[in-house]
């Protein structure tokens, strides 16, 4: 079960995270999963993206931000903003 007390709603955004998979052309977990590996060289399983779209896991920073990098979707704010539970909260991304 995802953190509930947190400033972001988990299950939200595992809706966003599957959402942004499938529209980037990743019909299958392992292929997301392969992607970060090729990208960030962070090894994620298939079964922690599953878990983390269906909420039942949150993920670490390491994974958070590596996603961000495979799927541009996770970096736009608006897109983002319905994951958090206050309105107002904003969405800081760094470019390095």
């Amino acid at each position: 079960m995802a953190k509930q007390n947190s400033v972001v709603d988990w299950e939200t955004y595992g809706i966003l995270l599957k959402a942004s998979r499938l529209a980037n052309g990743y019909s299958r977990g392992a292929a997301l999963a392969q992607a970060v590996k090729e990208t960030t060289g962070l090894s994620v399983s298939e079964r922690t993206v599953y878990a983390l779209e269906d909420a039942s896991r949150t993920p670490s920073a390491d994974i958070f931000l590596a996603l961000q990098q495979v799927l541009p979707e996770l970096r736009d704010p608006e897109y983002m903003r319905p994951a958090f539970k206050q309105s107002g909260i904003e969405v800081m991304l760094v470019e390095l």
